[in-house]
């Protein structure tokens, strides 16, 4: 002990076992925060969080629509692969009727929604728009939720035209299963959904 009676001298004790896990915490949040801002365009900061409008999500659509259009023509041309391998000596193009790949094209579709806003919340469409699906409290869908969303916007495309009208750009499917579309450039990590909640309702 020093003259002035302080313990000046001896070292700093180290924190207990709860004290250290509490101040653990603390710094992956605070990395955590920093990393999403990071990953947030400077010039999206304002619109972080926001319903997205209109036009960026028909753009996003548009991109899915591209990406279901072009694994319906490559699961075609495996299919013309396929069956030259079988009989190389008479190749033939299978003659597969228009609305049988419309019918295909909207079970791809409907597939790329239910995945991706069941995983992730965003498909490669909303990647680059920076868009994500979320349930009313803002977590992930469930897969029954994802599911019946992607046959609402499968079935029923026109009812995005709904955001237009709506005042809370919401279109009708969202309006209906209680979910919506917001900006939202972070990387989240799987969030797992409150006990009892039902996303879509």
């Amino acid at each position: 002990m020093s003259a002035d009676g302080s313990s000046r001298g001896r070292p700093t004790p180290e924190p207990r076992g709860t004290e250290r896990r509490t101040a653990d915490r603390s710094t992956a949040r605070l990395d955590r925060i920093r990393a999403d801002e990071i990953a947030v365009p400077r010039e999206a900061r304002h619109f972080q969080g926001d319903r997205a409008g209109f036009v960026s999500r028909v753009v996003a659509n548009l991109v899915d629509v591209t990406v279901a259009a072009l694994t319906v023509g490559a699961l075609y041309l495996g299919l013309v692969g396929l069956l030259f391998v079988v009989n190389p000596t008479d190749p033939r193009l299978p003659s597969t009727p228009f609305p049988t790949l419309v019918l295909v094209g909207l079970w791809v579709l409907w597939l790329i929604f239910t995945v991706a806003w069941a995983t992730s919340g965003r498909t490669f469409g909303g990647k680059i728009m920076g868009l994500r699906v979320v349930n009313f409290r803002g977590q992930r869908l469930l897969w029954p939720g994802s599911a019946l969303r992607a046959t609402f916007c499968v079935l029923f495309m026109p009812g995005l035209f709904w955001v237009v009208v709506s005042g809370e750009n919401r279109s009708l499917q969202d309006t209906v299963l209680r979910t919506q579309v917001v900006y939202d450039w972070t990387h989240r990590r799987k969030e797992r959904a409150e006990a009892g909640s039902t996303p879509a309702q």
